[in-house]
């Protein structure tokens, strides 16, 4: 199962989980950020509906283009 946005290709990021005691930095690991996707039915030319992955704002660009 793929974890990208088949509109606009985002897929997981890189970031940081840090840990710390009182002002020190004692320690950074590296955590993946996964982007937020929907499964949402679009019809397509030939009006057949279609199962998409759709990232949060793609979804909210596509409700507002209605």
């Amino acid at each position: 199962m793929s974890k990208e946005c088949e509109i606009c290709g985002k897929t997981k990021m890189a970031g940081n989980q840090v840990k710390r005691q009182s002002k020190w930095v004692l320690r950074r690991t590296n955590t993946p950020r996964h982007p937020n996707l929907q499964t949402v039915h679009v019809e397509n030319e030939d009006g057949v509906s279609v199962k998409v992955k759709v990232c949060t704002r793609c979804l909210k660009k596509m409700k507002q283009e209605d």
